[in-house]
């Protein structure tokens, strides 16, 4: 449907009038190309509302109440095309980002903080991945921007071959998944047709109108969404100019029954503006590496931020704790300590050595303290060992930073030991605190 998070508000069309309508008889070609350099003016609105069943094991159910409406504004330059001609880089300045929910009465806020309105948006087949070469996004951040439309990816909604007015097709399953955000699309019966192609203000164009459900499974689980809208294509500059959408999402339970219904409109408007002249050295400067793809973690409430890789999720957080999980078996708790607590290392180390014998872990091998990648202050210490029949690596280390002493304990799998250890080590030299007293 539409975007759980960026469902649109409707705007007004009533200015747009159509003085002359073209022959029926004739036969239209309607599709989209790209080419490197080509930009694009894009603005969007969202608005929705609905409610959801909120089960969880410690509260009884309850209907949760939401509301949502979002307006954002942003150029988009076309940086590369894919071997099969489709865009998977491109580069957005935004100039407003404005998102508001609320869930049972709690409002939340959601924008791009200035250091991070100018990005880089990759595309690996439905997968968006943006980042920022000038500052490192948070989740939030990087929350926002794979939810949001991408319109290069709505190819789909234009027919593939010519077509007369009144002529039906099916919308390709990807511009389907692109519309409703549905991770796994087990079914579309989503359909498209030429309405009408006029003149407006001298310009021919084309309105196709869509209709139709598609299942499947999105963040919420399992769900059927309504899709009922239409696009405007320019005919002169061919591409899309206009997208509005009417949506419904029901959410089901794993019996299949109705536990939330969500509805929303969106709309969509594309500018093209000149395009501009791209070079290989001026390409190379928007490439993705392991430091500019890292996320910021920054909370109001932690006294102190980190990176980590976008493989890591943050699971839980309070004023002087941070949990990150990168798989079942791996994880990572960060401590900001009482500065008494361990005046020496080695009584971390054997803080640490005592918790391994209480639960039973037979030590393989373990390592003295070391001072790590030459960072002040920080030093590491391990252990290999086996917990029943699994071998894990457990890895601590202190940093000590001025008058603010932390603490990381993490344990991960043998085989994915190398790996891991270099995640951790690069979260562990990142370590800064704030300032605030927790």
């Amino acid at each position: 449907m539409i975007k759980r998070r960026n469902l649109l508000q409707g705007i007004g069309l009533n200015a747009i009038l159509w003085p002359l309508s073209l022959r029926a008889a004739d036969i239209y070609r309607l599709s989209e190309t790209f080419s490197p350099g080509n930009r694009f003016r894009i603005q969007t609105t969202t608005e929705l509302t609905g409610s959801m069943l909120f089960t969880s094991n410690l509260q009884p159910k309850k209907q949760i109440q939401i509301k949502g409406k979002s307006q954002i504004d942003f150029d988009e330059t076309i940086l590369t095309l894919d071997s099969s001609l489709k865009v998977n880089k491109s580069l957005r300045e935004y100039r407003k980002v404005e998102l508001s929910r609320t869930l049972d009465g709690q409002n939340q806020e959601t924008t791009l903080r200035p250091e991070t309105r100018s990005l880089v948006l990759l595309r690996q087949g439905l997968k968006k991945i943006p980042f920022s070469l000038d500052a490192l996004l948070t989740w939030n951040e990087l929350d926002l921007i794979r939810t949001e439309v991408f319109p290069c990816a709505l190819a789909g909604l234009f027919p593939t071959r010519s077509v007369g007015l009144s002529e039906s097709w099916n919308a390709g399953l990807e511009s389907v998944q692109e519309l409703t955000d549905l991770e796994l699309l087990e079914s579309s019966q989503v359909y498209c047709k030429l309405d009408s192609v006029n003149l407006v203000n001298n310009r021919k164009t084309a309105r196709i109108s869509f209709l139709g459900k598609a299942s499947g499974i999105n963040e919420d689980g399992p769900n059927q969404q309504i899709l009922d809208g239409y696009i405007f294509f320019d005919c002169e500059t061919r591409h899309l100019s206009f997208l509005y959408l009417k949506g419904t999402s029901i959410l089901k339970n794993k019996e299949g029954k109705d536990v939330g219904r969500i509805e929303g409109r969106y709309t969509l408007s594309r500018e093209m503006l000149p395009a501009i002249l791209l070079d290989n050295k001026i390409l190379a400067q928007y490439e993705p590496d392991a430091n500019n793809t890292r996320l910021l973690f920054e909370s109001r409430d932690t006294v102190f931020t980190f990176h980590y890789p976008r493989e890591w999720k943050v699971t839980s957080q309070s004023d002087s704790q941070a949990t990150l999980d990168h798989s079942k078996e791996s994880g990572l708790l960060i401590t900001k300590e009482k500065t008494s607590r361990y005046p020496s290392n080695a009584m971390y180390r054997d803080e640490a050595l005592a918790f391994i014998r209480q639960q039973q872990m037979r030590v393989e091998s373990q390592g003295e303290i070391q001072s790590a990648n030459g960072i002040l202050g920080l030093e590491f210490f391990s252990w290999d060992v086996q917990i029943e029949s699994r071998r894990m690596y457990l890895l601590y280390f202190v940093y000590r930073i001025g008058q603010n002493v932390f603490t990381l304990a993490s344990r991960c799998p043998q085989e994915n030991k190398a790996a891991l250890r270099s995640d951790i080590m690069g979260i562990a030299t990142s370590i800064k605190p704030t300032g605030k007293s927790g």
